[in-house]
């Protein structure tokens, strides 16, 4: 039986799985970001208990209570967290049986569950979960007695429930930004405009407000929200900054400069140097994380216990930073997710945590701290600049013997570590200020920068070089799927340029560097539900196929455009090998947003500078695709539900994107070489 990471971290049963009198706890250190997650927990846990999935609930991301998982990232959810969830359930199942099976002097063999209730023979007992609980130990190790069903016994898995969330989030109440506890004031806080600014002078603060002000730390706290913010923006206004002078080194140019380390992935001993050699180099922008709704955390002080509610991925990691900065033992401090602004990476919503405890700390009172637009804008962390150059060279044949890859990018992660590096914005501006610390880049396979610059094709020989840049004038972490998107677009295009020095069609191309069957039947079904393909003017089709980290879901797009003053995505048809699809429609819904974004970053996304000055405050600034922009999505299923399940949430967007590249380079017959492809972008690469 393969364990999963935190199932052998958490072994016992209780630890993931509770009852009681009202049904049954699922207890999960996996967070609802919108990804669905909750619903397909406890579908996994419904299959092995035999119990509705009403009767399931769920207790996500609470220092106190759940299994300390680490983050939700990297589309491990059900990989390893629902995995953790379907042993352990399986293993309560079974210990209820055995106890049963005590009572009834029977075997284990001859009983069976039908909605928590327990049969003899088909026979109803009269026992039951709800009457059996309290005499049953849960603290056993779950692999000592979990038997899971075969995929084909599953009744629930692999269907497409109704989200158990959905009727929370259309009435309202749900999310954290709603939250409201008694005595609760508001805060807002009053963001430095550069790291090493101070105050010079403060104007007189109004008598209906309370200021928070520790070393350049300033917030306003107020009774009412509207007063709160209506007094920030007014003081904001009016104080007096001492501002050193701003860096001029733009991002972009900071890809040129500098380097401050260089790490060699995999070095090949022998290159070979091929009959011909092909180079493609891809250079993509800052990206914000662009949450529709800004970050907010609640924060009460109960003597020395404080509690924090955030929307943060990993809790127990921000627990152990706000330790650090506070100065307070970690004992004393519980973080309980509440779902807030999605983000799929690590964007405000741990800052804002410590915002919202500095400010209880200081005023005696629960606050709700809440970040505005421009404060996402400005100070959030962002998916950084990068720049991919990769090389092929080509035998006699037109086959690549060898490939190298340089990807020039910061790290892709200074999330909140703990007390090594909390990485609190605040913690900057305190009278004992914290500096943040550098970040870095998970190993290979998974790597970070890297991530998917190590090609899934069939190739001898391979290099892949990962620089730092020494300058990096913004703040930098991870956003869903760290480098994959700039890698695979690179990859993707380089094969395109590879498949016509050799004279073949892309797509056989790309089959002819597989063995894996299940990556090349993924891009044979792409292909077959394209069908044909019409040849207007200025209309182009471009394809793109990854294996997330090389290791996750398989995905393969075509993209179907058209290129005028700007470039429209019309169509794009994909498939996609995720293994066990928990949730069909819910693993769709994720992949074809994956999709919707990855078009959005293609096309538009991009963080502002003059220099090192970031000049983003707003949607004016920054523009994504909008609902009228969307295309048609057609998007299929094909991996087996007997196989383990590979993730889904940031396995679409390397793909996509180098499908939506593809077709503009298809449409225009030039590469693509920057991202995105505005319309200043286009009439750059064609002039």
């Amino acid at each position: 039986m393969n364990i999963p990471p935190p199932l052998a971290a958490f072994p016992l049963v209780s630890q993931w799985i509770t009852f009681s009198a009202d049904g049954v706890g699922i207890l999960s250190g996996r967070v609802e970001l919108g990804q669905g997650i909750t619903t397909a927990l406890i579908q996994m846990a419904a299959d092995e208990l035999d119990v509705p999935v009403a009767a399931i609930t769920t207790i996500q991301g609470h220092t106190g209570l759940s299994p300390a998982e680490g983050p939700t990232v990297g589309s491990l959810s059900i990989t390893f967290g629902g995995q953790s969830v379907r042993l352990a359930a399986s293993a309560a199942r079974m210990l209820m049986l055995k106890h049963a099976a005590g009572l009834l002097q029977a075997k284990v063999g001859d009983l069976s569950v039908r909605e928590g209730l327990i049969l003899k023979d088909g026979v109803e007992t009269g026992l039951g979960y709800a009457g059996l609980w309290a005499d049953v130990d849960l603290a056993v190790p779950a692999k000592d007695h979990a038997a899971p069903k075969p995929a084909d016994q599953r009744r629930v898995s692999g269907t497409s429930v109704p989200r158990v969330d959905l009727e929370a989030r259309l009435l309202g109440g749900y999310l954290l930004h709603d939250m409201d506890l008694p005595g609760m004031w508001h805060g807002r806080v009053i963001q430095p405009p550069s790291l090493s600014a101070t105050v010079r002078s403060l104007p007189a603060i109004p008598p209906d407000v309370e200021l928070v002000q520790q070393g350049q730390f300033l917030a306003i706290v107020a009774a009412e929200e509207y007063t709160a913010l209506s007094a920030v923006k007014k003081l904001a206004a009016q104080i007096e900054w001492a501002i050193p002078p701003v860096g001029t080194v733009h991002p972009i140019d900071a890809l040129e400069g500098e380097i401050a380390e260089s790490e060699t992935l995999y070095d090949s001993p022998d290159l070979a140097a091929g009959v011909t050699e092909i180079s493609v180099s891809v250079t993509k922008g800052v990206i914000a994380h662009a949450s529709i709704g800004p970050s907010v955390a609640v924060a009460r002080w109960d003597g020395d216990a404080l509690t924090v509610w955030a929307h943060s991925q990993n809790v127990f990691a921000l627990r152990t930073s706000l330790a650090k900065v506070l100065g307070h033992p970690a004992d004393k401090i519980t973080v309980i997710f509440v779902p807030g602004a999605g983000c799929y990476g690590h964007n405000s919503s741990d800052d804002v945590a410590l915002d919202a405890a500095l400010m209880a700390r200081a005023t005696g009172r629960p606050v709700r701290a809440l970040w505005q637009r421009e404060d996402e804008f400005l100070h959030a962390p962002f998916n950084p600049a990068m720049r991919t150059r990769m090389t092929a060279r080509l035998n006699a044949e037109g086959r690549i013997v060898s490939f190298d890859a340089r990807v020039v990018s910061p790290p892709h992660s200074t999330r909140p570590a703990g007390a090594e590096e909390p990485n609190l914005r605040a913690q900057q501006f305190l009278p004992d200020p914290m500096p943040m610390g550098p970040g870095n880049d998970a190993p290979q396979p998974q790597g970070g920068a890297d991530r998917n610059a190590v090609p899934g094709y069939v190739i001898p020989a391979v290099r892949v070089v990962r620089d730092r840049p020494a300058i990096v004038p913004y703040r930098h972490s991870a956003m869903r799927g760290l480098g994959a998107l700039a890698n695979v677009v690179a990859l993707e295009q380089l094969m395109e340029c590879c498949a016509e020095a050799a004279g073949q069609d892309s797509v056989a191309y790309r089959l002819w560097h597989l063995e894996d069957p299940r990556a090349r039947a993924v891009i044979e079904a792409a292909v077959a539900m394209a069908g044909e393909r019409d040849r207007a003017e200025g209309v182009g089709y471009g394809f793109g196929y990854a294996r997330y980290k090389n290791m996750a879901g398989y995905m393969a797009c075509l993209a179907r455009v058209v290129v005028a003053d700007e470039v429209r995505v019309t169509d794009v048809w994909s498939a996609a090998d995720v293994g066990e699809a928990v949730s069909p429609d819910g693993t769709i819904n994720q992949l074809e947003g994956g999709i919707v974004q990855a078009i959005s970053w293609a096309l538009k996304e991009e963080v502002s500078f003059a220099g090192g000055q970031n000049l983003t405050k707003s949607w004016e600034d920054y523009p994504i695709l909008r609902f009228s922009e969307v295309p048609r999505l057609h998007t299929r299923l094909i991996g087996p539900q007997n196989a383990a399940p590979l993730g889904a949430g940031e396995v679409s967007s390397g793909p996509a994107g180098a499908a939506v590249v593809n077709a503009v380079r298809d449409a225009l017959g030039a590469n693509p070489d920057r991202l995105p492809l505005t319309r200043q972008a286009l009439v750059t690469l064609l002039s």
